[in-house]
């Protein structure tokens, strides 16, 4: 549930300077490839001059989860180390050989060597193992091919004559070669070699794919099937039409055939080509299902198991979905638990990083893109190649300290870089400050791969980890919010996966630093990191809240308002422990820290909002997981939730009697009343909608709350620093009821709670009489006469207070 919008509370969120006993933290020492020269640092002090007085701890909350990648709040992601057992040595520390080719044999040909040949032999008894689970990108309707046999594939059924396959197939029969064009996770090899065998090919052999295309007539055997696979194609080296009529020539000549399987954007002249399209991914998992040993287990509900859905939620490469398929039957037997099958995923999303990243097909360049399309899954697709090519300057001058970073301006193909990701780029709008804006998108297929990358570029190749600090620390102090919220989701990863690395290079020096958006970048880590399980954060933020700096008090404090909603009581506690530290700190009174007392105002606010929010989020949870069966685990239990969401705000009245704390409490209150369930001016204010959900039958905990609100509404228009700021959200309140039937209800049943004495009374009745829709409305607003109504006369008499006693 992402978080609703808020309008800004009264209150700023500047920096003050505690007098007496402080001493901030020396600067840490330059990382190697740090952005931050003395040049750029004193840009940045001076850019954020005017950033001092910081945000709303509300709106901090609301664009954090707004920017977030979808993952970083889902339980998926909990998973510690590499995702196997927990261990904290990413990826690279486990050893897998090769790539498994679909069907799950391999043949490796040594060829262009002196006196090698340039072509090997393809087994017939692989091809055929292959037509067994192999299935067309487009074939006959499913309830046909139910009915294939599982001692053939599809490859024998019948095909549709516009499909991929069977364009393919007329090109080869009536030209004796056909181009087929698609990426290297589409299963092209295989349906290369089930055209050649469809076409009548008894044998099969390979061509070396470096050789030049003139040279390929002269590798041609009789009544063969030929496979020219990978072939790349470039500016340099094209594929002419010449080359391929020379081809179709020689192999009329000797009855064979010759498929040429090149990449998804090949360049070619005068030469027609099929694209060839990924099957859908339940399909193939049939196709492979269909000959295996299932233990009796009909298909279909083996592919309605979760474990299962889950995995073909997205496109994944055909040898990936083979490799699935065995663990399927493994399951099907009673070999594989259910729990490890459902782990296929991770280890997948680990198995694809560490081609990437242990491999040298990839250049710098194209892996500095994979980083920053990790740290911004889901986010534009331009911004996210303009920030890599930042990554890769930093990664540079660490490989290649004397050669500065070549960067091709209009070389790089989006096309393929984003192939090369195995992403999808779509169409969605993102929201600004100004409103939505249509964006072009680019995000991982697999939803896992984005942490699972981070934490291995993190923990298995820390010479990178340089060039990863400096360029999160540039991106921390970024003018655009959705990238500084990416630096701090991304940093969150590294926390999860290295805490004291992290905390140590970016976290604790963000968070002693005088400026508001490096305190806010280190809150929004730990934030995010305790929702991805990293350990120790609470105990973090109570050290934090009690230090003599206050940079990291104030960080602390802000943390709470954006993850306190997970531990909402402890959360509190700190609070307040904190504004009473502030007495005893100094020689005045708590008022003389004035901006660090509304902070965590807004803070305590924020999260004693949100936790009723988390509170409707995990029991929605609940019901959605008891129905599908299964066991909500981490976090807090509904029942738990729900006690602490309505026993949080009637702990703030006892504190509005002791003059240390009554600011605060008082502060806290003004501060809830903004935020709404819609955009600013709209919508229904949330502590309203609270005041209206609570049960009001006398002696249950809703009236408990009912009373609490009502009596620290009174405090607050009874005490004469924080009367004009009530009435003005009061006024904020009449006015939402105006286009809210439930707010003018819940309204008309709390205004009679405040007016206790005829002073009251006479305040509330002013202040709905002269209040005025707009500066051209002379009368008040229709809602604003009925809830005069709902008012007691004032009078002399006073009623006994009705505060409640916690």
């Amino acid at each position: 549930m992402s978080p609703v919008q808020g309008t800004q509370a009264p209150g700023r969120d500047g920096v003050a300077a505690e007098p007496g006993r402080e001493s901030t933290p020396p600067e840490p020492a330059p990382t190697p490839g740090d952005p931050e020269t003395p040049a750029a640092r004193e840009q940045l002090d001076h850019d954020d001059e005017v950033d001092t007085g910081g945000e709303h701890a509300w709106d901090s909350r609301r664009d954090l989860y707004r920017h977030s990648p979808g993952i970083m709040l889902d339980h998926s992601a909990r998973l510690g180390g590499s995702l196997v057992g927990g261990d904290q040595h990413g990826v690279s520390g486990g050893h897998v050989t090769g790539d498994v080719i679909l069907g799950g044999s391999k043949i490796e040909y040594h060829l262009g060597g002196d006196g090698e040949e340039t072509s090997g032999e393809i087994p017939v008894a692989e091809v055929e193992a292959l037509a067994l689970s192999f299935v067309h990108s487009t074939s006959p309707q499913d309830e046909e091919s139910e009915r294939v046999p599982a001692s053939c594939g599809e490859a024998d059924a019948t095909w549709q004559p516009d499909s991929p396959f069977g364009l393919a197939l007329d090109l080869l029969r009536r030209q004796r070669v056909a181009v087929i064009s698609g990426p290297a996770t589409t299963g092209r090899r295989t349906a290369a070699l089930m055209l050649l065998r469809a076409a009548g090919s008894a044998t099969y052999r390979a061509l070396d794919p470096a050789l030049s295309p003139g040279r390929y007539a002269g590798e041609l055997r009789s009544r063969c099937g030929h496979l020219l696979a990978d072939f790349a194609t470039s500016a340099e080296r094209p594929l002419r039409e010449h080359h391929v009529r020379a081809l179709s020539e020689k192999l009329h000549a000797t009855e064979s055939h010759l498929v040429i399987v090149v990449g998804p954007h090949p360049v070619v002249q005068g030469v027609d080509f099929v694209s060839w399209q990924l099957p859908e991914p339940d399909r193939i998992l049939r196709g492979h299902l269909r000959h295996k040993d299932l233990g009796g287990r009909a298909i279909e509900d083996l592919l309605a198991l979760p474990a299962v859905r889950s995995v073909l939620a997205h496109r994944r490469p055909v040898a990936e979905l083979a490799r699935f398929a065995d663990r399927i039957a493994q399951h099907a037997c009673g070999v594989l638990s259910l729990d490890g099958l459902a782990m296929f995923g991770y280890y997948a999303a680990e198995r694809q990083v560490r081609r990437w990243f242990d491999g040298m097909d990839q250049t710098l360049h194209d892996k500095a893109f994979l980083v920053a399309l990790a740290a911004f899954d889901e986010a534009p697709y331009a911004l996210t190649a303009e920030l890599s090519d930042a990554l890769f300057g930093l990664l540079q001058r660490i490989e290649n300290p004397d050669e500065p970073a070549c960067i091709p301006v209009f070389g790089t193909s989006s096309a393929q870089r984003v192939e090369l990701a195995q992403a999808d780029r779509y169409q969605e709008a993102e929201e600004t400050e100004w409103g939505p804006v249509l964006q072009t998108k680019i995000q991982f297929r697999d939803r896992l791969t984005a942490i699972t990358l981070l934490r291995e570029v993190w923990t298995g190749h820390p010479s990178a980890r340089p060039a990863m600090v400096a360029w999160l620390r540039k991106l921390a102090f970024d003018p655009r919010p959705l990238v500084r919220n990416r630096a701090a989701s991304t940093t969150a990863v590294l926390a999860q996966a290295d805490l004291p690395s992290t905390m140590a290079l970016l976290i604790q020096p963000w968070a002693a630093d005088r400026r508001f958006r490096a305190r806010l970048a280190a809150a929004s880590a730990l934030a995010l990191a305790h929702h991805l399980g990293a350990p120790h954060v609470p105990h973090i933020l109570r050290a934090w809240c009690a230090a003599p700096d206050h940079h990291m008090r104030r960080t602390a404090v802000r943390t709470y308002a954006l993850v306190g909603e997970t531990f909402p009581g402890h959360a509190l506690t700190a609070l307040i422990e904190a504004v009473r530290a502030l007495e005893s700190r100094g020689s005045g009174p708590a008022r003389a820290w004035p901006e660090e007392i509304d902070e965590i105002a807004q803070s305590a606010a924020t999260l004693l909002l949100a936790a009723d929010q988390y509170t409707a989020l995990s029991e929605d949870v609940g019901h959605a997981d008891s129905a599908q069966g299964t066991e909500v685990t981490g976090g807090r239990g509904t029942g738990a939730a729900a006690d602490t969401a309505t026993g949080l705000w009637p702990r703030l009245v006892p504190l509005t009697r002791h003059s240390a704390t009554r600011e605060f409490a008082l502060r806290t209150v003004i501060h809830a009343c903004g935020p709404t369930d819609g955009p600013p001016d709209t919508g229904r204010p949330l502590l309203l909608d609270l005041f209206a959900r609570a049960r009001s039958a006398p002696a249950t905990p809703g009236a408990f709350l009912r009373q609490s609100l009502a009596a620290l509404w009174r405090s607050i228009l009874n005490d004469p620093m924080s009367s004009v700021s009530g009435l003005e959200a009061m006024r904020r309140w009449i006015r939402a009821a105006d286009r809210d039937p439930d707010a003018e209800r819940a309204l008309a049943e709390l205004l009679p709670m405040l007016a206790v004495t005829a002073e009251d009374a006479k305040r509330l009745v002013y202040l709905v009489d002269n209040l005025r829709g707009g500066e051209s409305e002379q009368f008040p607003p229709a809602v604003a006469r009925r809830l005069r109504a709902t008012l007691p006369v004032p009078g002399p008499s006073a009623r006994p207070s009705s505060d409640p006693t916690p």
